[in-house]
């Protein structure tokens, strides 16, 4: 391992994970030498909504409604860490990558943002609405990029997408703001002997981005770390939320 590199930083919380999610991790620390740091959240306004004397779960198979006991809930999310813990503990060993694991509680893109000049790069795994989607992940044969060239990273996090599609079959398509970076990144793609759809939008707002993001729904979405989309906490919550990808932030 490259003891000059940062590490690699996956977070986990009760939302899950996709078995793909963290093979990618190891892959891409094997790749940049570097080891992995997985960080397990627990949901501060999840146990917060626990602590409230009107909240009640209800049974999705009987619809019965019954009271939440909180220390159950924590006993749930630190055996849930600890099965996640094993897993990604065995991956790491097979590939003899570096690991540590570590338990933090709080709102997630706000540790996401505290601790992203520590690593390199962040990958949190995608989140899914039922388990059978989840299933699915690995038939998501799509890498996407938004490509913001006022970013010094970017080209970085586009070499990155660019190994990831062609490593894994997948095709690469890249989000850019104006006609003039579409032209430098197909430049780039074509030195790499790469290929990939680029599109155009407006990086203003999230919402022409989102929808071109659902229509082609990456199993994997590269960002730079200081991407202007994601300045505001609550744009990288409603990617995380909607999108159903593995999204990795690169520095």
């Amino acid at each position: 391992m490259n003891s000059n590199l940062k590490n690699i930083l996956i977070v986990f919380d009760a939302a899950g994970y996709a078995t793909v999610s963290m093979q990618t991790v190891i892959e891409l620390a094997v790749r940049s030498q570097t080891g992995i740091q997985a960080l397990y959240i627990e949901d501060s306004n999840l146990l917060n909504a626990v602590e409230l004397p009107f909240t009640r779960e209800v049974s999705l198979h009987t619809a019965e409604i019954s009271s939440i006991d909180s220390a159950l809930i924590m006993q749930k999310l630190r055996a849930d860490a600890e099965s996640i813990k094993k897993q990604i503990e065995k991956i790491a060993v097979t590939r003899s990558v570096s690991l540590s694991f570590s338990y933090t509680r709080g709102q997630k893109t706000q540790i996401i943002k505290n601790r992203r000049e520590e690593v390199n790069m962040v990958l949190i795994p995608a989140v899914y609405s039922t388990a059978g989607r989840k299933q699915q992940h690995h038939l998501k044969h799509v890498v996407a990029m938004v490509y913001d060239e006022q970013n010094p990273s970017c080209e970085k996090a586009l070499s990155i997408a660019l190994s990831q599609a062609a490593k894994n079959s997948s095709q690469l398509f890249v989000i850019v703001d104006s006609q003039h970076s579409k032209q430098h990144v197909e430049q780039l793609i074509s030195q790499q002997n790469g290929h990939a759809v680029c599109q155009i939008a407006d990086f203003s707002g999230v919402d022409e981005v989102l929808l071109l993001l659902q229509e082609y729904s990456p199993g994997l979405l590269v960002l730079t770390e200081d991407s202007r989309l994601i300045d505001n906490e609550q744009v990288l919550q409603q990617l995380i939320n909607s999108l159903e990808s593995d999204i990795l932030l690169v520095r």
